[in-house]
C-alpha cells in the first residue's frame, strides 16, 4: 500500500448522462482546488461517482454505500430526477446524512443548470423543490464557465475548513 500522508475527503459527484461535460468541469475545479489550496496542506478532495449515471439502477447498493462514506456531495441537475427517481433517493441519502453523526457527510451542493424555456409543470416543480431546500447551497448556472466560477469559492471553503480543523503539527 502506498503511504502518501494526505488527509483524503471524498466528494460524491452525481449527474445525469446529458450533463457529463458539467461533471468533468466539476472534477476540474476539484483538481484546481487540490493543487492550489488543499495539497500544500496535505489534504486531498477525492471525487467519486459512477462513470455513467444510468448504471445507478444496477449498482444502487454500492452507490448508497459510497455516498455514506463521503464527506461532501455535489448533485448536477437540469430537468428531472432521472429514471425511477433513483437520483432523488441518492440525493436525499446525502442530504439526510448530514444530520447523522455516524456518517462523515457535511455538505451538499446542487448545481442547477438553467432551463429558460421549460414549461412542464413537473419539471418546474422539481426545480422549485431543489431551490427551496434548507441547508443546501443551490448554484444556478447557464454555462460551464459560470458553474465553475461559482463552484470555486464553495470548494475553497471546504478545503479551508478541513485545513483549519487539522491539528497543528507538533514540533520536535
Amino acid at each position: 500500500m502506498l503511504v502518501h500522508g494526505f488527509d483524503m475527503h471524498r466528494v460524491y459527484i452525481s449527474a445525469p448522462g446529458d450533463l457529463e461535460a458539467e461533471r468533468e468541469a466539476c472534477r476540474a475545479v476539484i483538481g484546481e482546488t487540490n493543487e492550489r489550496l488543499a495539497m500544500p496542506s496535505k489534504v486531498l478532495l477525492v471525487s467519486v461517482g459512477l462513470p455513467q449515471e444510468g448504471a445507478l439502477d444496477q449498482y444502487r447498493a454500492a452507490v448508497a454505500d459510497n455516498i455514506r462514506q463521503c464527506r461532501y456531495y455535489i448533485q448536477i441537475f437540469q430537468d428531472d430526477w432521472g429514471p425511477r427517481n433513483l437520483s432523488r433517493k441518492m440525493f436525499y441519502l446525502a442530504y439526510d446524512g448530514r444530520s447523522d453523526g455516524a456518517l462523515p457527510m457535511q455538505e451538499v451542493i446542487v448545481l442547477l443548470k438553467a432551463a429558460p424555456r421549460e414549461t412542464d409543470p413537473e419539471i418546474l416543480g422539481f426545480r422549485k423543490e431543489l431551490a427551496e431546500l434548507s441547508g443546501v447551497q443551490v448554484i444556478s448556472f447557464e454555462s460551464i464557465a459560470s458553474m465553475q466560477e461559482q463552484l470555486r469559492p464553495a470548494l475553497a471553503g471546504w478545503a479551508s475548513n478541513i485545513i483549519a480543523a487539522q491539528e497543528p503539527a507538533t514540533t520536535a
